[in-house]
């Protein structure tokens, strides 16, 4: 109830940068949360363990690559020009 209180707090309160540090705090705990609480995770045999961290370190992988991708890319403008005037249509007076 506290990881929903504090996601609600911070849904209101206006704390600029810390908002999105929060949020995602609270997101990680509350996977982590449903990993070991709901899924047995600490108790699981050793496979189904390390199927779950290949599983994360993937996630984490993937996630690190789009955000290097989307942070080195640069911006390419398109060239621009003039539109040509629109020619008048025919039969009109």
């Amino acid at each position: 109830m506290a990881l929903l209180a504090t996601t609600a707090a911070c849904a209101l309160l206006r704390l600029g940068w810390l908002n999105t540090a929060i949020s995602l705090a609270v997101a990680l705990a509350k996977a982590l949360l449903v990993a070991f609480v709901f899924m047995r995770l600490k108790r699981a045999p050793a496979l189904l363990r390390l199927a779950a961290v290949a599983g994360a370190v993937t996630l984490a992988l993937l996630f690190g690559l789009a955000l290097t991708d989307y942070a080195t890319r640069t911006e390419l403008k398109a060239p621009w020009q003039q539109p040509a005037t629109v020619a008048p249509r025919l039969g009109s007076r």
